[in-house]
């Protein structure tokens, strides 16, 4: 009887410790993961002077006024921001281990199936310039918001403008 009591009491102790173990090994995961994403985080605040760059959890977001990308009602990506986007993908390459999702946006003016399409092309226009920077089109993934997603009242023009936009959301590929 002591000796399967001495038994059992092994056995747990070597499940408890496998368990704290492994607890362990996915905290200091979680922790390098965390610190990857601030390392990029940071880099990409101090490169992109014309972006807003945020940290939201595990993931990273940057955000470019349409302004700064786009003609009105354009898709073309304006020639004075390439630049930046080759100091974006030159930051994105280095930190090879995250999926971008890009996500384009609209106000709502205009019919609703122009606004979608646009949107869609402006993500795409994004993705195809970050690409041509070397940046790999199997990290990267489109999306078309339309006016679904506002950051400000469509109510005004200044609002309208903030709404108009390409957002980049940058997470952690756990597969890596």
């Amino acid at each position: 009887m002591k000796k399967m009591l001495l038994t059992s009491r092994y056995c747990l102790v070597a499940i408890v410790t496998i368990v704290l173990m492994a607890s362990c090994a996915s905290s200091r995961k979680t922790s390098s993961q965390h610190a990857y994403m601030t390392k990029q985080y940071e880099e990409l605040k101090n490169t992109l002077n014309d972006a807003e760059v945020s940290i939201i959890k595990d993931s990273l977001k940057v955000i470019f006024p349409n302004n700064v990308l786009f003609s009105s009602s354009s898709d073309q990506v304006n020639e004075s921001v390439k630049p930046t986007f080759r100091h974006f993908a030159d930051v994105l390459n280095r930190y090879n281990k995250t999926k971008i999702l890009i996500t384009g946006h609209t106000d709502n003016t205009g019919a609703a199936e122009y606004n979608r399409d646009l949107s869609e092309r402006r993500a795409t226009g994004a993705k195809q310039l970050l690409n041509s920077f070397e940046v790999s089109n199997d990290r990267m993934f489109t999306w078309g918001l339309s006016d679904r997603d506002p950051i400000a009242s469509n109510s005004t023009e200044e609002g309208r403008a903030k709404n108009r936009r390409v957002e980049f959301v940058i997470l952690y590929d756990v597969k890596n």
